[in-house]
């Protein structure tokens, strides 16, 4: 299994230069292309012009700007490259993408910036993009990832589908990791941990693809989970964090919910995720 065929998603924020150029050097090392998406409809932050159809050629004249400085970077990089630009409103465009992105095998998303006028949609198409989509996320911090290529990767392991997927689909990009944990965090009301057993297993199986793997077991007390996840992180020098993503389209449930939404919220690592 290799990432052949990748989905960037194009914001309006100031961090698209870097995640494109850490995307066109992860497409070269997997011989892969590279397809950027981006909505027409984002009117620039700072904007005062209340005129709507300024306001619509304005967000138009961004949404170009952002393909044209793609294609630029993707050609200096010699990387295949495809682009395309969705012309729908907030609903239907946060659909629209997440229909796109099923025919990829990877898809770049941005961590919603709290400060941004657009971080309400930002989280919603993430939402979108990770339940209807069925593939995988990465997701990269506002403030840029400074350690990709990623070297070290925790895995939060809880035993669920949902992280069992995440991890497999992660395999193109954790076998070029040098040292991965797997973290399974017992809570005071548990005496095992969900999935503790599954995750003994879980090195042995990924031992057996080559990885450098090792098991690490926390008790939580009356700490929350997140936290001691996030805490993990910073003490091991993690750059990379594999988890699950939880959420029932028929009941329209939230996927960013609990542990999932506390790091999802403060990450300061890039953060792979499938549902």
């Amino acid at each position: 299994m290799s990432y052949r065929d990748i989905l960037l998603y194009l914001d309006d924020g100031n961090s698209n230069h870097e995640r494109t150029t850490t995307v066109l050097q992860m497409a070269a090392r997997l011989g892969a292309r590279v397809t950027a998406v981006t909505l027409d409809t984002l009117v620039p932050k700072g904007i005062r012009v209340k005129d709507p159809i300024v306001r619509r050629e304005m967000a138009k004249d961004a949404a170009k700007e952002r393909i044209a400085e793609f294609n630029t970077l993707a050609k200096e990089c010699n990387i295949e490259s495809d682009s395309r630009t969705i012309s729908e409103k907030k609903a239907v465009a946060v659909k629209k993408v997440a229909q796109f992105a099923r025919n990829f095998d990877l898809v770049v998303l941005r961590q919603a910036n709290p400060a941004s006028p657009h971080a309400g949609m930002q989280q919603e198409l993430a939402e979108q993009v990770l339940l209807l989509s069925g593939r995988p996320v990465f997701f990269m911090p506002y403030i840029g990832a400074h350690h990709v290529p990623c070297r070290k990767a925790m895995i939060a392991y809880d035993g669920t589908p949902s992280v069992t997927r995440s991890v497999h689909d992660a395999l193109p990009i954790l076998k070029g990791i040098d040292d991965i944990t797997i973290i399974v965090v017992r809570t005071e009301l548990q005496k095992v941990a969900k999935g503790e057993v599954l995750a003994e297993h879980l090195v042995k199986h990924l031992q057996h693809h080559g990885l450098n793997v090792s098991l690490k077991r926390v008790y939580a007390g009356t700490s929350d989970v997140a936290v001691i996840i996030e805490n993990a992180i910073a003490d091991n020098d993690i750059d990379l964090l594999v988890m699950g993503g939880y959420g029932t389209p028929s009941l329209q449930q939230k996927i960013f919910g609990g542990v999932t939404k506390t790091l999802l919220s403060s990450m300061l690592v890039p953060v792979i995720m499938s549902h």
